[in-house]
């Protein structure tokens, strides 16, 4: 348990875990796939750009979901992206809600879930997916600027934290939760990256608690890749376009299907080849591997 994975070559920037590394979606993890079909309700917190929307969204109205809700700050953003995703389902029958809420704020996105919910029919959320979130300003820590670090924790931290307050309640028995995190909170140190690297380990482990405290749910921390989206305009990778922005959204569609049952409790890299998850099945959900923890000690 305490030993090292054996790593494979990935892309520029990374090893692989599997000895398949993707930068594009490929067949096994289509949302067309019948395997992958989805038919209940979807809540989806940074729904408006980048990620959640015009991709997971997307790919989650094309694996059949009878109702998606979206949730951003921007209402003419949501506006734009509730039409992409209605038009994604050809059969016409996604149902496609979207609030306009900060998630900083505590009382207002139990107002946006409840009013979502009430949209919805008073069901209960199949699958949620937390992917709002703030790229802080580089830096060290020593000078770091003190308004900017409260004001990341508020939106990140805080905006996590009211989200699961929120949504914990109104889960189906066995939902799937699926944290966006992000490889800065278990790689080697990039230099400014302390502020961004903080708050996603901290999300990472209370996702870890939300799942030990819950064991009927179904959580992942989940890293999407690098793409092209509003989050990384400012970084040395903006326009890079390592990763197509469909591979965490049809990603995403498979790790909520049944086939994905042995990653529950895992946090796993879209990049990562199915097919080879899927091998080593017994070996993943019966160890720490794909668990964060102390480097080669199994505590």
């Amino acid at each position: 348990m305490g030993s090292i994975a054996e790593l494979h070559p990935g892309d520029k920037y990374f090893k692989s875990f599997t000895r398949t590394w993707h930068n594009k979606p490929y067949p096994q993890i289509s949302p067309f796939r019948p395997e992958l079909r989805i038919e209940g309700t979807v809540f989806i917190t940074g729904g408006g750009t980048g990620i959640g929307t015009s991709t997971t969204a997307m790919a989650f109205a094309q694996a059949g979901a009878k109702t998606i809700a979206i949730f951003g700050r921007r209402i003419d953003k949501l506006q734009s992206a509730a039409e992409k995703i209605r038009e994604a389902n050809i059969n016409g029958s996604t149902n496609v809600i979207f609030e306009s809420v900060d998630l900083s704020q505590r009382a207002a996105v139990e107002a946006a879930f409840a009013s979502a919910l009430k949209k919805a029919g008073e069901v209960r959320i199949d699958v949620f997916i937390h992917n709002a979130g703030i790229l802080q300003p580089h830096g060290n820590v020593a000078g770091y600027d003190h308004h900017e670090y409260q004001r990341s924790l508020g939106l990140n931290m805080g905006g996590a934290f009211n989200a699961v307050q929120a949504m914990l309640p109104l889960l189906a028995p066995e939902a799937k939760v699926f944290n966006i995190s992000s490889c800065i909170a278990h790689i080697s140190l990039m230099p400014g990256s302390w502020a961004y690297a903080a708050t996603k380990m901290a999300n990472t482990k209370m996702f870890e608690y939300i799942q030990a405290e819950n064991p009927n749910l179904h959580v992942v921390n989940v890293h999407p890749g690098v793409v092209n989206t509003e989050i990384n305009a400012a970084t040395d990778m903006a326009g890079v376009g390592v990763d197509d922005v469909d591979l965490p959204a049809h990603f995403l569609v498979w790790l909520a299907s049944g086939e994905a049952k042995f990653l529950k409790g895992k946090f796993v890299w879209v990049n990562w080849d199915v097919n080879e998850l899927n091998d080593r099945a017994d070996e993943i959900k019966g160890s720490l591997v794909l668990t964060v923890g102390l480097h080669g000690v199994p505590l």
